[in-house]
Formats: structure tokens, sequence, C-alpha cells
């Protein structure tokens, strides 16, 4: 019988978790679940996410999230004080800018191409 192994889990290193926890609700409105000063998770996320505010955390992967309006995610990302690292660009697979949100990890975001 092969192995089964599938994405269930994604944590992502943060220098301030409840203001990247803030930051996921104000731009996606996904939840917070509050496990102690140094550990968030966002509810509604699409898969199970943590955010570790552990300071001998790695770097993590650059995690991708899909949108049907990249314009406006975009303009939330920085009313809500998250850093464009680079501007909107086309791609095999659509249209992604980068950002960097509270807390200091990256993350992209896209729109696929119909």
């Amino acid at each position: 019988m092969p192995l089964t192994a599938k994405i269930d889990y994604l944590e992502l290193p943060s220098a301030a978790p409840s203001d990247t926890a803030r930051f996921f609700s104000d731009v996606f409105g996904w939840s917070t679940i509050d496990y102690g000063p140094d550990y968030k998770g966002a509810g509604g996320a699409g898969i199970d996410t943590g955010i570790d505010g552990a300071s001998d955390r790695v770097a993590a992967p650059l995690p991708v999230i899909r949108t049907d309006d990249l314009e406006a995610v975009e303009a939330l990302v920085i009313a809500a004080g998250g850093e464009i690292t680079r501007p909107a660009f086309d791609f095999p697979g659509g249209r992604r800018f980068h950002m960097r949100v509270p807390g200091g990890f990256e993350m992209a975001v896209y729109v696929a191409r119909d």
C-alpha cells in the first residue's frame, strides 16, 4: 500500500504573532485562535495555520494565497500595514504580487489566469 502524504498544516514564523494574526483578519477575514502570547492560529485559511513567535524559528517557504480580485487584496494589504515587496507581475499561472506582513515573513497573492 503506498504512503499517503498530504499537506495538512502550515506554520509561519513571526516576530509579532498578534500583529500577524490581526493582519490576516483585516486582509483575508480569517479568525484568530489564541494559544498564548507566542503562538496564534488562523481559522478559515483553507489549511490549518499556526503563527509561531518562537525566536529560534527558521525562515518558512513562501505561502501563496489565491484570490479572485488581486487589486482589492493589494489595497487591503497596504491599508492593514503590510508592505508590497514585489509589485504585481504576470507569471504562467496568472498575476501575483509579493508582500511582507507585520511580523516579518513574506507571502504572495495571485489571481489565476482564465
